[in-house]
């Protein structure tokens, strides 16, 4: 059995890393038109290019990732990664061998690794494993989760890590959690917590030090007693239990239910035999209106042990694959990475010329997997949801433009403190922050307003960060502050940041933004790409900036999916609406569209 709230979640919040797509306009002779980009990753032995010394060429950004031979790999700064065994190029097929039974030290309790793949393409790697240990003659064991996966986006190849641990006692109950996650240039984010009573302590490292504390529930179950649970509950066919687990990634428990729902011969391996399995279906339960999809676990019949979990994630591209194997098959080198980038982006039926100076444009989406398509795209002052069709699960998104105040609107109130507080993500009361905080206004007359100050922040960070690295997960805004670099949800952080640091209320934006075909579509259709962009709280408005644009407000190819503070936030939960959206695998078609 997996963990599915960890491995899902990560993955999820993985996938969703790698999601933010720089907008891309498509060409028009409008003079009012930003410029095309072009996104050009470096290709193999190509020496570096600093980002202030990229040439740009006429009428064209080019936006080249950072990183010696446009490998990026964001790598954990204190945690060391299981060693690979090196492989030649021909060893990535996925024939790997069973697990057997390899020799464990005296105190390894089991050691799990599993080949991860999307429809027989090589993702990367998964270990689980539980280690005893004494402390005060007390027996505890300590169980560790770490995921590796390599992808490609843009053909740029990315690598991410993570790890979930958690010490328990010999009867289970769990003392004390981990988490570690890369997020950034040469940064993760690091949170442990300590049971006390009904809450979990929560502390993290440096500007994650006041992280929040969580409920704890009697019984949670941590990772080196999971494997466990199947071989103590003695299902029978048709029947369920729950359990409780808790979320690193979202710093929450969740209760997960698990159904016996058949018996079967399976040959796991080439050459293998088949071998008596259990089948498993677990579920989460919904984190707020956000549902993770079922998996499937097999597990050996007598033994109850793990061999092979399987999900649909389209995210992925289609079904992921979780497979026992040995440590050595496990970490063989990724040689032909995923491409996501052909697997996340929602196709339109036509192109929309010059999509960023028109009024209005309505869309017809139908959304077949979802069961409450009313809330899957908010309504605010700039999109509204109309024409619901609940049975067929289909409506439309009348989205316009917003380039600064509009008049009529009644005055909202003041946002609270939470959008102009500094925070682990949007962390602006650094020197780093402020000082460029104050060089994007210091050209603006005294009495220039709220707007007039993120609008001219908005520019300077269009003008300052020139390199789209896609190896970032989400930097923080302090981090992103001294690097300049990073795609688009470092944009808004630091943006959002910067707005803070002259007094504007901010929130990033999730959501989809226009962007034309690739060259490799034959098809030449445009694309929705998932993309962070930010708002700003001015004259009694919310209202929208981005800095990978720069256009003073954004046009109708912006359809926003949700918002967020981030106070008091060192997880990524609030990605999860557009997680919603991804799982959901909505069609988009385009309807009226309004100069």
């Amino acid at each position: 059995m997996r963990k599915l709230g960890f491995l899902l979640l990560f993955i999820l919040h993985f996938a969703l890393c790698i999601l933010h797509s720089p907008a891309q306009p498509p060409k028009s002779t409008n003079p009012k038109d930003p410029p095309p980009i072009i996104i050009k990753p470096m290709k193999s032995g190509e020496p570096a290019t600093p980002p202030d010394t990229i040439p740009d060429k006429p009428g064209f950004i080019i936006i080249r990732p950072n990183g010696k031979g446009g490998s990026l790999v964001t790598q954990p700064p204190t945690t060391p990664t299981p060693p690979t065994t090196p492989t030649p190029p021909a060893a990535t097929s996925l024939n790997v061998p069973p697990p057997g039974k390899p020799k464990l030290e005296a105190d390894v309790v089991f050691d799990y690794w599993f080949v991860a793949s999307v429809e027989g393409q090589r993702l990367g790697y998964i270990q689980w494993q539980s280690k005893k240990a004494k402390k005060n003659d007390r027996d505890l064991f300590v169980g560790m989760k770490y995921q590796n996966f390599t992808i490609a986006r843009f053909g740029q190849v990315v690598s991410q890590w993570g790890e979930e641990s958690t010490v328990e006692t010999d009867t289970g109950e769990v003392l004390v959690t981990g988490m570690r996650q890369g997020i950034g240039k040469d940064q993760a984010l690091i949170l442990s917590g300590v049971v006390e009573g009904k809450k979990l302590k929560v502390t993290g490292d440096g500007a994650a030090k006041h992280a929040s504390d969580t409920p704890w529930p009697a019984g949670v179950v941590g990772c080196s007693r999971e494997p466990a649970l199947f071989k103590e509950k003695k299902l029978k066919m048709g029947e369920s239990f729950d359990y409780l687990s808790y979320i690193g990634v979202i710093n929450r428990v969740v209760k997960m239910t698990v159904t016996l729902e058949g018996e079967e011969s399976v040959a796991l391996w080439p050459k293998e035999p088949a071998r008596k399995m259990l089948r498993f279906v677990t579920k989460m339960e919904p984190v707020g209106t956000f549902k993770l999809p079922p998996a499937t676990t097999w597990v050996d019949a007598e033994t109850f042990e793990p061999l092979k979990m399987e999900f649909d994630f389209p995210g992925f591209g289609g079904r992921v694959c979780f497979l026992r194997t040995t440590k050595d098959a496990a970490t063989q080198p990724v040689t032909k990475p995923v491409e996501l980038f052909n697997v996340q982006s929602i196709r339109l039926d036509r192109e929309i010329p010059a999509i960023h100076t028109r009024g209005s444009i309505v869309y017809k989406v139908a959304v077949p997997k979802e069961d409450d398509p009313s809330t899957l795209f908010p309504t605010d002052g700039r999109q509204q949801v109309k024409e619901l069709d609940a049975k067929a699960k289909t409506f439309e998104l009348h989205v316009s433009a917003r380039h600064g105040p509009v008049k009529g609107p009644r005055k909202m109130p003041m946002p609270g403190k939470e959008f102009t507080d500094s925070n682990y993500f949007i962390n602006w009361n650094n020197d780093a922050v402020k000082g460029h905080a104050a060089k994007a206004v210091m050209r603006l007359p005294a009495t220039a307003t709220n707007w007039e100050k993120a609008v001219a922040i908005e520019r300077w960070v269009k003008a300052n960060m020139k390199a789209f690295e896609f190896s970032q997960a989400m930097g923080t805004a302090d981090n992103v502050a001294k690097n300049l670099t990073g795609d688009c949800t470092e944009y808004a952080m630091l943006a959002a940041a910067m707005c803070r640091a002259n007094g504007i209320p901010s929130r990033t934006v999730l959501g989809l933004v226009y962007a034309p075909a690739p060259a490799s579509a034959k098809d030449g259709k445009p694309y929705l790409a998932y993309h962070m962009w930010f708002e700003v709280f001015a004259e009694g408005q919310w209202l929208p900036l981005d800095a990978t644009l720069g256009l003073g407000g954004v046009g109708p190819g912006h359809l926003k999916i949700a918002d967020h503070h981030w106070d008091n936030e060192k997880t990524f939960a609030p990605l999860l609406p557009v997680l919603r959206v991804l799982s959901a695998k909505p069609t988009v078609t385009v309807g009226k569209v309004e100069p």
